[in-house]
């Protein structure tokens, strides 16, 4: 058994302003993650943004500027090209996959992207090389990428299902019973890996060899990457976590981490070995996120499986 992953969480930040709601995923990796320590990487100066005002003072936080193209030049040979693909990017989200796996590839440790809440222990999660977790999804890069009429229809299928779901009130107990007819594919929201590995630096090698179109695709530097780089990975170092680890409710369903007055019990959802939980940003929160603050979620932990979540980590 090789060396263990470093106990410390990274987080990655493009912009000026890291709105409040997102300070929680610091704070909760921090109160719960067993972490020695929490290092969130900007890329401007973020110091007066209500997300940094919720961990400040904590010494077990870290705000650190980041230099992108410092970063992409120095961990890979081919750092040249990751700098030139990295300025033709424009979507945040894009460019922080790239970050993330500079990071790790350097660093080493846990990557957790700002839109997690951590609930429990990392400790047993680090004796691995390298490790991701598996969502439930309706459309793997395997059906995006296939002319099959199959598998198209199947996935066509899933996806009028789940949307179905995700409107009905306490839809998310519906999904929990159809799962498994959803296939489970890696996703990179919470990555964790050694210095240097391999899987790491591979995927940031597979990055400057996609097409130019390739890598402008929705997805494609992200969990289209990763997919395709677990599948053809060959050594035994490396854990894929199951969903209910950091995805216990998947995309679209998490939806009703911010439904109103549904029944509030988070042992209905979260497993006695879920470690982190992804809630998602990227799916219809685009106007809540501005609107979460401290009194936003006491007001709601009654009403709100989100704030029920949040609550523990809202308090001085």
């Amino acid at each position: 058994m090789g060396p263990r992953i470093p106990a410390t969480a990274h987080f990655v930040w493009l912009g000026p302003d890291l709105p409040w709601v997102y300070g929680l995923a610091l704070r909760s990796a921090a109160d719960r993650g067993g972490f020695d320590r929490v290092v969130l990487h900007a890329t401007d100066d973020v110091s007066g943004s209500d997300g940094v005002a919720l961990v400040l003072g904590d010494d077990r936080v870290e705000v650190r500027r980041l230099d992108p193209r410092a970063a992409l030049w120095w961990v890979s040979p081919r750092g040249g090209d990751l700098v030139g693909l990295y300025s033709r990017l424009r979507a945040p989200s894009a460019r922080s996959n790239m970050l993330r796996l500079a990071i790790l590839a350097a660093e080493g440790g846990v990557y957790l992207d700002t839109d997690t809440i951590t609930v429990a222990d990392f400790d047993d999660l680090l004796a691995a090389g390298v490790f991701c977790g598996l969502e439930r999804i309706a459309l793997p890069v395997g059906t995006r990428l296939s002319r099959r009429p199959v598998p198209w229809l199947k996935a066509v299928a899933r996806l009028a299902v789940r949307d179905a779901l995700r409107r009905i009130p306490g839809g998310w107990r519906g999904f929990t019973r159809i799962a498994d007819h959803y296939p489970a594919a890696a996703n990179n929201a919470v990555l964790g890996a050694r210095p240097g590995h391999p899987l790491i630096l591979g995927m940031l090698e597979r990055m400057v060899e996609l097409t130019p179109e390739r890598q402008m695709a929705r997805f494609a530097l992200g969990t289209g990457l990763l997919q395709q780089a677990v599948a053809s990975y060959g050594a035994d170092d490396l854990e894929l976590h199951p969903p209910e680890r950091f995805y216990p409710l998947p995309p679209e369903i998490s939806e009703h981490w911010f439904r109103f007055g549904e029944r509030v019990d988070l042992d209905e959802i979260l497993d006695p070995s879920t470690v982190s939980v992804h809630w998602y940003a990227s799916v219809r929160t685009k106007s809540v996120v501005p609107a979460i603050g401290s009194r936003y979620i006491e007001a709601n932990a009654d009403r709100q499986l989100f704030s029920a979540l949040a609550l523990p980590f809202t308090g001085p």
